[in-house]
């Protein structure tokens, strides 16, 4: 754990970038003890990292902390009253019973006979070819960051290359899974090598120019169907590519590649594949 002390709640970025999603840092204030990870850290305070005096500045300070931070007092000072900015409780917009029939809409999708059945056996080949594409540093590892850089490939200081893609690579993915294809893994890594495995969606000038893999997804894309990842497959960055840990990238990876970690819906109703509570329905699958 990563700990610093300040006269107000700060973020420093020099301190807080470096680390890992699941890494901890501590805040010690006069108002007490703030712990998070970095992935807390990024999706509570999405705006805050957004921020030129967070990215430039590499530093945002809080006058008083925040009813979105005081989830993260550890350790306060008896007695000690802290004001926030907001002091009315977060308003349920929703309420229970919505939230229980958009959960009762997820367990319909997941049981219905218009979700397509995938073979558990054609699912466990691709698990099993993925970790060996993990573990394999000759194979290159693809990420959905950067995407206006699609088709490019980059050294990272490990040594391992990385392809940029979209959410092409992984829509690829799904409709070998839908259509009972696998592959091996020498068999992938000629296919990669003759730029046969689809990276973008479609090829502009740009990619052409740039690009190493170039193939477009063409006849491989579900024009049916919204792919969805159960398991959000984000970084919880602004490093570069070259910044990133190369462990981080390994764990995109399992999670962007992994056909157990997709699902899909009609392209009517895919917007609730955004939705927390409808995900975990398909995560009983």
């Amino acid at each position: 754990m990563i700990e610093y002390s300040s006269s107000r709640l700060c973020f420093k970025a020099d301190v807080i970038e470096p680390l890992n999603n699941y890494d901890i840092f501590a805040v010690h204030t006069p108002c007490g003890v703030f712990q998070m990870t970095k992935a807390e850290f990024y999706n509570t305070f999405p705006n805050i990292v957004k921020t030129e005096s967070y990215r430039k500045g590499r530093l945002y300070s809080m006058k008083s902390p925040t009813r979105k931070a005081m989830q993260f007092l550890t350790d306060a000072p008896p007695n000690l009253k802290i004001k926030t900015k907001v002091h009315e409780p977060i308003r349920d917009l929703i309420g229970n019973d919505i939230r229980e029939k958009i959960r009762e809409i997820g367990r319909l999708w997941r049981m219905s006979e218009h979700n397509p059945h995938i073979d558990n056996d054609v699912l466990q080949i691709w698990e099993h070819v993925i970790d060996e594409w993990i573990a394999d540093n000759n194979m290159p590892l693809i990420i959905r960051k950067d995407t206006n850089k699609r088709g490019q490939s980059f050294i990272h200081p490990s040594g391992r290359e990385i392809i940029v893609s979209d959410n092409t690579f992984a829509i690829w993915v799904y409709y070998c899974v839908m259509n009972g294809k696998t592959y091996t893994l020498s068999q992938l890594k000629e296919m990669l090598s003759s730029n046969e495995i689809p990276m973008v969606f479609m090829r502009t000038k740009d990619i052409l120019e740039k690009g190493k893999y170039t193939k477009p997804l063409g006849v491989y894309s579900l024009p049916e169907w919204k792919l969805c990842h159960i398991e959000p497959v984000g970084f919880n960055s602004n490093k570069s590519i070259e910044e990133l840990d190369i462990k981080d990238i390994q764990e995109h990876f399992r999670k962007y590649a992994n056909p157990n970690n997709m699902f899909v819906l009609p392209k009517e109703i895919g917007d609730l594949g955004e939705i927390q509570i409808f995900i975990d329905e398909q995560m009983k699958k």
